[in-house]
């Protein structure tokens, strides 16, 4: 297996295991990167799954955070623990010659031998990583060339994703017939790589939606949405809403000279869909003829998602 094993303690900076989960995810792929809580499925025994995991892996990650010497169970450090699995698991690391990376969190010092239970002392000899809150984006590429070293030429090449994208850049399905991709003015501002959704005579698509592949490859998405500069109707209102592999997410309402910045978490997110709408637009081709013929407005989308982006 060209797997990298990370090791963490609940309790002890685990939100910093994800945190290197996910990148390491990114850059060599889902199936070549194990963390216990993502990566065992549900109802999978336990214990053979984490040995398995262990003696397969290509190199292994400690994650070391504040507390992960000094977290106790029953008036004992649970790494002293007979049943353990943290320090089991680099016991095994250690018995089968892995490479050993210890990854120090915060301004945890490196853990001495005298600290360590016998069985993994040879841990306070190993050369260590960091990630600090401070400098984590540089941190943590730092940590995927040392885990480049190890893992070699026995994984497909798999390019990096670039740390921010515009949205409209990335693979999409087609394109429906009332929007496109071009340059909008919203409120005031150009913005050049823009999903504008406007109908002219009548609304195709009175609720617009067109779909990005995000590949899970991004954390955070984020777009200025309004109403565009040149509207026929400037008393218009427009929704916009995000949906996350089919699952509803943020969604802002925005007018002429009131535009918004819709946010959204994307982390994990496969297909990134953008729907956008303006309330009371008529919908039948038939109706919206007959009120057109008598001077009657049928409430047209002019709205626009400008500069849509998503960052790593």
């Amino acid at each position: 297996m060209n797997t990298v094993f990370i090791n963490f303690r609940v309790g002890d900076a685990q939100d910093t295991a994800v945190l290197i989960d996910q990148k390491l995810c990114r850059v060599f792929g889902v199936d070549n990167v194990f963390r216990s809580s993502r990566s065992i499925p549900k109802g999978v025994a336990f214990d053979p799954a984490l040995v398995e995991a262990v003696t397969g892996c290509a190199v292994f990650l400690a994650v070391i955070g504040p507390n992960w010497l000094t977290l106790e169970h029953e008036g004992r450090r649970r790494i002293d623990a007979p049943a353990d699995w943290v320090r089991t698991e680099i016991e095994l690391a250690i018995a089968g010659g892995k490479p050993i990376i210890p990854v120090l969190v915060g301004d945890r010092p490196r853990p001495t031998a005298a600290e360590l239970p016998p069985t993994i002392a040879d841990l306070a000899g190993r050369q260590d990583l960091r990630i600090h809150h401070r400098t984590a984006e540089y941190d943590l590429k730092h940590l995927v060339d040392a885990v480049r070293e190890h893992l070699g030429p026995r994984l497909p090449p798999r390019p990096e994703v670039p740390d921010s994208a515009l949205v409209t850049t990335l693979p999409h399905a087609g394109v429906p017939s009332d929007v496109r991709l071009g340059p909008a003015g919203i409120d005031g501002h150009l913005f050049s790589d823009s999903v504008i959704h406007r109908s002219e005579l009548f609304a195709q698509s009175p609720r617009a939606s067109i779909g990005f592949s995000l590949g899970r490859n991004y954390r955070r998405f984020e777009s200025t949405v309004g109403v565009l500069d040149n509207a026929a109707d400037a008393d218009q209102v427009g929704v916009f809403q995000v949906f996350l592999d089919g699952q509803p997410g943020p969604e802002v309402t925005a007018g002429l000279g009131r535009s918004r910045v819709l946010r959204a978490d994307v982390t994990d997110v496969l297909r990134l869909e953008l729907r956008s709408y303006r309330p009371g637009t008529t919908v039948s081709p038939l109706l919206a003829g007959a009120r057109m013929a008598g001077g009657l407005s049928n409430h047209l989308p002019e709205l626009a998602w400008g500069n849509p982006v998503v960052h790593s």
